[in-house]
């Protein structure tokens, strides 16, 4: 298990100045995986860890290269994947976490 350093709050510059509102949280554990969505210099990053007490830590960050615009992060602390998956199915499933769903062909045709 390594240590990390998360953030979370605000972060933007203004007129050449940046401006934060933040607080590093140290956590300790081992990546499960990272997914990222980006769309018009706007994306959302989002790094899942597992903590030696099998707590699963979820680094999400809402970033964007605009102009005035905000970087955004939140620390998400759930008890176990399952927990998670409620929130996150789509990015686990992106960061190879978890499974995709298939369907058999008879699911498919509805028989």
């Amino acid at each position: 298990m390594a240590p990390f350093v998360l953030w979370k709050g605000t972060k933007r510059v203004v007129c050449g100045n940046d401006i934060e509102f933040v607080e590093n949280i140290e956590i300790e554990g081992d990546v499960l995986g990272a997914c990222w969505e980006e769309e018009n210099s706007r994306g959302v990053q989002t790094v899942f860890y597992r903590t030696p007490g099998g707590m699963i830590v979820v680094h999400r960050i809402h970033w964007s290269r605009w102009e005035n615009e905000a970087t955004v992060a939140n620390v998400f602390i759930f008890h176990s994947l399952e927990d998670a998956e409620a929130m996150f199915w789509w990015e686990l499933e992106q960061a190879g976490i978890i499974p995709r769903p298939t369907l058999t062909l008879e699911e498919v045709d509805g028989r």
